[in-house]
């Protein structure tokens, strides 16, 4: 199961969308597959409260389909599969359903209207705020505005209590910092890296390859000799954007950029040099940190002509990153801190469960 059931069937997030969103079973084959939910019964008891095959397979069948697929609609893989996402959407309810249980009991309310305003996002995101169209795909899966509206509260009651846990792990110090870069060290090894700005143009519907090389040796020239800018500019029609007081290769290359490192002024960051081919791998070496290279042509056969302007902004040998860098620093605290709220709620799951009745049948 991906990241994404899990997360569904744990927040207990609506199967409504989602059974929109996957495609219908072309075979026919899904509903006969899984034959001991064909026959309902009762699953499991949280406190008093009974979960049935039912319940759980509303959890299971929007991502049947999926799993077909990724079973090679093979029906021994496809059952054992299945029989391992209704276990977890098994637990993970009987989890939902304590939460709620201890929410309730220790009087806590959800404010009316951040149901509304859930189900009223719903609407007008996915149906276009069509309140017939949302009724009516309820009734496709045998809801009503009621028992959808139960199940929206549930959710909100659920993350709510569940952030609260959270927040309790929230705070990361420094002996568990550099404990967990300690024992984890090999995950920082890095390879010979680079760290560059680029820009990529390439060559006009109505320019010929001459042409549109000379407008790249234009941009580089100027680029590195920045007094020259804004004349070409000027020779290209290219206007300077008022938030853009300063001209240097970031705002360049934003103006000017065909890539997708333009919004982010070129900055590819940091990668290996190995990456790179062999030819950039030289200019690159060449280059001191801070300087622009010449235009480099790349011809593509059945493509218009590319060239990139490259800016080394510094270069690492191989080595291990360290918790002075502050990208590091930060990485290994959001890796504690994940774990931290990960044991917290395991931990709180446990208590509930070790304070109230559960039964399997």
């Amino acid at each position: 199961m991906n990241a994404l059931s899990i997360f569904c069937l744990l927040l207990g997030t609506s199967s409504l969308m989602l059974a929109q969103a996957l495609p219908k079973d072309p075979e026919g084959v899904l509903l006969e597959r899984w034959s001991e939910f064909n026959a309902d019964r009762i699953a499991g008891d949280a406190n008093g409260q009974p979960i049935t095959l039912s319940d759980i397979r509303r959890q299971t069948r929007p991502f049947e389909a999926e799993i077909w697929e990724i079973s090679g609609k093979d029906e021994k893989k496809f059952r054992m599969k299945l029989d391992d996402m209704g276990s977890e959407a098994l637990e993970n309810t009987i989890s939902r359903k304590l939460v709620i249980t201890e929410f309730k009991t220790s009087n806590g309310k959800i404010s009316a209207s951040y149901i509304d305003s859930d189900i009223e996002d719903t609407i007008r995101r996915d149906f276009g705020g069509d309140r017939n169209r949302f009724v009516a795909s309820l009734r496709a899966i045998g809801k009503t505005p009621m028992s959808y509206r139960k199940e929206i509260e549930d959710r909100i009651i659920f993350e709510v209590m569940l952030n609260q846990i959270r927040r309790t792990a929230l705070a990361v110090g420094p002996g568990k910092v550099k404990s967990y870069y300690d024992k984890n060290q090999a995950d920082f090894a890095r390879k010979e890296s680079v760290q560059l700005r680029q820009i990529t143009l390439m060559q006009g519907a109505s320019e010929t390859v001459a042409e549109g090389k000379a407008r790249a040796e234009a941009w580089a020239a100027a680029l590195r000799d920045p007094a020259k800018l804004p004349a070409t500019m000027a020779r290209f029609k290219v206007s300077q954007p008022k938030k853009t007081p300063e001209l240097g290769f970031a705002e360049i290359a934003e103006i000017i950029s065909i890539d997708d490192y333009a919004k982010q002024g070129g900055d590819t960051g940091w990668k290996p040099l190995e990456e790179s081919t062999e030819r950039v791998v030289g200019v690159l070496r060449q280059l001191k940190d801070g300087e622009v290279s010449e235009a480099l042509q790349f011809d593509i056969p059945g493509s218009p002509a590319l060239w990139f302007i490259l800016k080394r902004e510094g270069l690492k040998a191989a080595g291990t990153d360290t918790l002075d860098d502050p990208k590091v620093r930060s990485l290994v605290e959001d890796r504690v801190r994940s774990q931290a709220m990960k044991e917290a709620v395991d931990k709180w799951f446990a208590d509930l469960r070790a304070k109230h009745h559960i039964e399997y049948r």
